[in-house]
């Protein structure tokens, strides 16, 4: 709806000079119910003012007051505030100088001048009803973008969750896997990810934030899993370390950011696992991600720290391979990874980070289910934590056991 002038409420009404009698201007309003406001002129025709009906009617209603105004001039009628707009003002910005100086809309009026000369008058009322269709006009039009919106960002949910692997394609090799991937508006930028089993036993699974989240943390997301499909089409047998150095390094590329000029300033965090069923072990490497390993033995739940450097980013000196951690499978149990989306959430009665502190309690108090169903339990906690708190981030998780 295109913003209207006040030139579209005007309306045309004669006035009547400084010197004419109260008694003669009552009994005008008296007469004419479609009468509302009446401008004043001075001798020279220029408008000086503003006489509103509803004010006058209601002090000529007292005897007394009629008594002493009737024989007086007009000037004694003229409202104390009565607003001139030029014709050209927006009627928005009209009503909100008249609620600055603290004038109802709902009766009254107010003069309409034009290259500084008398035009006519404005109704509060006429200006009040504009208002409202305007506003209820606007709110059909943001209505129907916001449903619009939100059928694009429902779709890309959907583009987003099918290139996700399916359970049969992340379960398979694995006795047990548990999922959490939870975007905080639809899409997000947090996503999981493996690969196939290649000719020589091995396969890695990953959990990978990049910045942001919506829709510009999907469309991050999008772009680190194509490169990391890259990467393991063009080297299946890279370790994790490597494999997330060459990830930062091409996705710095992939978006001008090894240049000075650089207009962005995005990255992710990521965790990659490989597993090689054949010499019976696990490596893990992680760029800001953790990965838990719950031991078979009943000693404590083992932390893989992750390098403290994000990938990605604007810089010019290429990623060095990451710090690898390789384990041997018969000891371990269940590997668990987890966002910061989990890890940073604020709740509890303090409003104090979940933290890693309070995950590896939990993955001890719950070391004895498989990952399945200790990723519902998981769940479960981070939602009890956040309470009445908003959700921050986007939330993910991955747990396996081979």
């Amino acid at each position: 709806m295109i913003e209207q002038k006040v030139r579209s409420i005007l309306r045309h009404q004669d006035g009547i000079l400084e010197t004419e009698k109260c008694g003669v201007i009552i009994a005008n309003f008296r007469k004419d119910d479609e009468l509302l406001v009446l401008p004043v002129f001075n001798a020279n025709k220029q408008a000086i003012g503003l006489i509103d009906r509803q004010s006058v009617l209601a002090s000529a209603s007292n005897p007394l007051h009629f008594s002493v105004y009737q024989n007086r001039s007009a000037k004694m009628l003229i409202q104390e505030k009565f607003p001139i707009f030029d014709i050209e003002t927006s009627i928005d910005k009209a009503s909100q100088q008249m609620l600055e100086m603290g004038l109802s809309l709902s009766s009254g009026g107010f003069l309409i001048v034009e290259n500084g000369e008398y035009a006519g008058i404005g109704i509060n009322t006429d200006m009040l009803n504009y208002l409202v269709e305007a506003n209820h006009a606007r709110a059909e039009a943001l209505a129907e973008l916001h449903t619009e919106m939100m059928d694009s960002v429902n779709y890309a949910g959907r583009i987003q969750s099918s290139l996700l692997p399916n359970r049969m394609a992340l379960q398979e090799g694995l006795r047990s896997v548990g999922v959490l991937w939870e975007p905080r508006d639809v899409v997000g930028g947090d996503v999981y990810w493996r690969t196939e089993e290649d000719h020589d036993g091995c396969f890695t699974l990953a959990l990978i934030d990049c910045t942001g989240h919506g829709v510009p943390g999907s469309l991050m997301s999008m772009l680190v899993v194509s490169v990391l499909n890259r990467i393991y089409s063009e080297k299946p047998e890279i370790g994790p370390g490597e494999a997330l150095s060459r990830l930062g390094n091409l996705v710095r590329s992939a978006l001008n950011q090894d240049r000075e000029d650089c207009q962005s300033n995005d990255g992710f965090d990521a965790g990659l696992c490989k597993i090689n069923t054949k010499t019976k072990t696990a490596s893990f490497s992680g760029a800001r991600t953790n990965c838990f390993i719950v031991p078979k033995e009943n000693v404590a739940v083992i932390r893989l720290l992750g390098e403290k450097q994000a990938l990605g980013y604007p810089g010019q000196v290429p990623y060095s391979p990451l710090e690898e951690y390789e384990l041997p499978l018969d000891t371990c149990q269940t590997f668990f990874m987890a966002s910061d989306g989990v890890l940073d959430q604020p709740g509890g009665e303090s409003s104090v980070a979940f933290g890693p502190r309070r995950l590896l309690h939990h993955l001890e108090a719950h070391r004895h289910l498989g990952a399945e169903a200790l990723m519902m339990q998981t769940k479960t906690l981070v939602d009890q934590w956040r309470g009445s708190e908003l959700r921050r981030d986007d939330v993910s998780a991955l747990a396996f056991s081979v």
